[in-house]
C-alpha cells in the first residue's frame, strides 16, 4: 500500500483544474489494475504511474481501455500523448482535453 509522506501533502496541484468525481473515478479505474494494493486518500495529481504505482506498459494499455470506456474519450487515437503520461495529474489533463475537444 502507497504511504503519504509530509512532502506529498505540501505539492501544488497542476494548473489545470481536476473534477474530485472525475479523479476519484479515475483512481478506481488505475486500482483495478496496479500491481499493489492502493490507498486512494493518499494519491495526488503527482502520484507517478510507473514509479509509485508500479504500471508497466501491459498496465496502462489496460488502464487506456477502462478509460476509453469510462469517459467516453478516445485515447487510442492519441497514443504519442498516452505514452507520454507521468503522473495522475497528466493523464487526468489528456482525459479533459479530450472530453472537451468533444463536446
Amino acid at each position: 500500500m502507497i504511504a503519504a509522506d509530509t512532502e506529498s501533502d505540501t505539492r501544488t496541484t497542476a494548473t489545470a483544474p481536476t473534477d474530485t468525481s472525475t479523479f476519484a473515478a479515475f483512481v478506481e479505474l488505475v486500482g483495478q489494475i496496479a500491481p499493489i494494493d492502493i490507498d486512494p486518500a493518499v494519491l495526488t495529481r503527482d502520484t507517478t504511474l510507473a514509479g509509485d504505482l508500479m504500471l508497466d506498459s501491459i498496465s496502462l494499455i489496460s488502464l487506456m481501455a477502462l478509460t476509453e470506456a469510462h469517459f467516453g474519450v478516445a485515447l487510442s487515437e492519441h497514443s504519442e500523448a498516452v505514452a507520454n503520461l507521468r503522473t495522475l495529474g497528466d493523464a487526468l489533463d489528456l482525459i479533459a482535453r479530450l472530453d472537451a475537444a468533444r463536446a
